[in-house]
């Protein structure tokens, strides 16, 4: 991904975030997938890390990821896999997965799509990892030992415990990413031979397990949270090999990219939006931020000599 002009990144920063400036940040914490996964996943050999770190580092890139440019940005180090041993996580943590859908592995096995999943890490896995790992990060040493870092949720906000002051305050100065989520929720449906009428069923489910997984971190005690779009994979090279079609009329006009594809996750962002503005007035005092990587990615598409790319360029 370093490949890819910073300017590019920073742009896909800036664009929906002012954050930088505006806010100084204890902490980073991210749950994601391929496009964030900084390690929990090991990748190894090359092309991976070749172009900045010199060496594999788990990331699905051959440098850096749009999270190690938000790291950089609001001045803090690059994010460790919440799996690393002997890491410190005071600075915050990493607990995205490669191939991580947003629904459990149960959703899939009730469709007959079993074969298609990787790795089960959810994001409701991922912020159950996160619940179990902040007692260390943010608990008083006199709490870590009694165990008095959380008390019980009376409500469905959170589904496990909720933390007490110290962590409530140390979330309240920390910048959460949830996502993007959705991708390979309906790779599986689609890798698995599922038409895109039924596969287009999941977008509810999907966008409703992100919602609830955001509602659990403000539970938490996060107010800062970064919510990204998923990306228009009609435009993806891997899509544009396996359905690649002789009727012209499948694909866009400026951008040759597969229209059915890009419709899919339109219609995942527009409910997820929806989600967004709903939380937005629920919880007026946290910041809820879109990011939209689908409107970016389709202008880079379109537009590859702004970015210092021809249009000869493949990705």
């Amino acid at each position: 991904m370093d490949k890819l002009p910073f300017s590019f990144f920073l742009f896909l920063v800036c664009c929906y975030s002012h954050f930088a400036s505006a806010q100084c940040y204890n902490a980073l914490f991210n749950f994601g997938d391929s496009l964030s996964d900084t390690g929990n996943v090991v990748l190894a050999g090359l092309p991976y890390g070749m172009t900045y770190f010199g060496h594999h580092t788990g990331r699905c890139s051959d440098g850096r990821l749009i999270i190690d440019f938000i790291a950089e940005g609001i001045g803090l180090p690059h994010l460790p896999p919440n799996t690393a041993s002997n890491a410190s996580f005071h600075s915050g943590a990493n607990f995205a997965f490669i191939a991580a859908p947003a629904l459990s592995f149960d959703f899939f096995h009730r469709r007959g799509l079993s074969q298609g999943l990787h790795v089960n890490a959810s994001l409701h896995e991922q912020i159950d990892r996160f619940q179990k790992l902040l007692p260390s990060i943010c608990g008083s040493p006199q709490g870590l030992s009694t165990g008095a870092i959380f008390r019980p949720a009376n409500s469905l906000l959170d589904s496990c415990r909720i933390p007490l002051a110290e962590c409530r305050d140390f979330l309240s100065k920390s910048l959460l990413v949830i996502g993007e989520f959705g991708g390979n929720d309906y790779n599986t449906g689609l890798f698995g031979g599922w038409s895109i009428t039924k596969v287009s069923s999941f977008v509810p489910h999907v966008t409703r397990a992100v919602a609830e997984g955001i509602e659990r971190l403000i539970g938490l005690g996060a107010v800062d949270l970064i919510v990204p779009s998923v990306l228009p994979v009609g435009c993806f090279p891997l899509y544009l090999t396996l359905y690649q079609s002789s009727d012209p009329t499948e694909y866009g006009r400026r951008t040759g990219c597969l229209r059915r594809f890009n419709a899919l996750s339109w219609y995942h962002n527009a409910a997820l939006r929806r989600q967004l503005d709903r939380f937005r007035k629920k919880y007026p005092a946290v910041s809820i931020r879109y990011a939209d990587f689908y409107a970016q990615l389709f202008d880079f598409v379109i537009n590859p000599l702004k970015y210092g790319e021809s249009r000869a360029s493949n990705y």
